[in-house]
């Protein structure tokens, strides 16, 4: 499969000040080693990574170089050691694409009844579901904190329901 926006994707990535060479990042040094896990398109990575990783197959290596303006711009990133104005390199390794949790996918999963927006009983079934997948043990409060923080953090106009556009789904075409 190749990534596209709202995908969860896994890699790890090398960066490189474009100026000298010197690396700035390392994915394999954090987390033990583990690969990155993040969801595309979204800003969880700098705009020029989001782009840049688009279209990819897992296993596929690419090389990519990332203008001051799709990265950290004219104020730098200090904690990163990176300066103002620097054009990045980055090295990528991508292992897997997998749909991200904010698909149209997992939207028309829990919205049962197709009526393009989610109510507190289908979100509710969904927390269900998902928690009997798992196999945790939870304290049986814990359902009813996750719905409400749910709704609290999704159901921007408090009509009751989440609708696709705040839930943020991606490829709207689609719904």
């Amino acid at each position: 499969p190749k990534s596209k926006k709202g995908d969860l994707l896994n890699a790890h990535y090398d960066g490189f000040l474009a100026s000298d060479g010197s690396k700035f990042y390392c994915s394999r040094t954090q987390n033990e080693g583990h690969p990155k896990w993040f969801v595309l398109g979204v800003g969880q990575v700098i705009k020029g990574l989001d782009i840049a990783m688009m279209n990819m197959c897992p296993g596929e290596k690419r090389k990519v170089t990332i203008p001051p303006s799709l990265a950290y711009g004219q104020q730098g990133y200090a904690q990163g050691k990176i300066p103002p104005n620097a054009t990045l390199i980055f090295e990528i390794e991508l292992y897997a694409v997998n749909k991200g949790p904010r698909s149209v996918e997992a939207f028309n999963q829990i919205d049962k009844d197709g009526d393009k927006k989610l109510s507190e009983l289908e979100i509710s079934q969904y927390l269900k579901e998902e928690f009997a997948r798992d196999g945790k043990k939870r304290h049986p409060a814990a359902h009813d904190e996750i719905l409400a923080d749910i709704f609290k953090k999704n159901d921007h106009d408090g009509d009751g329901f989440i609708s696709a556009k705040e839930y943020n789904v991606y490829q709207h075409d689609e719904l």
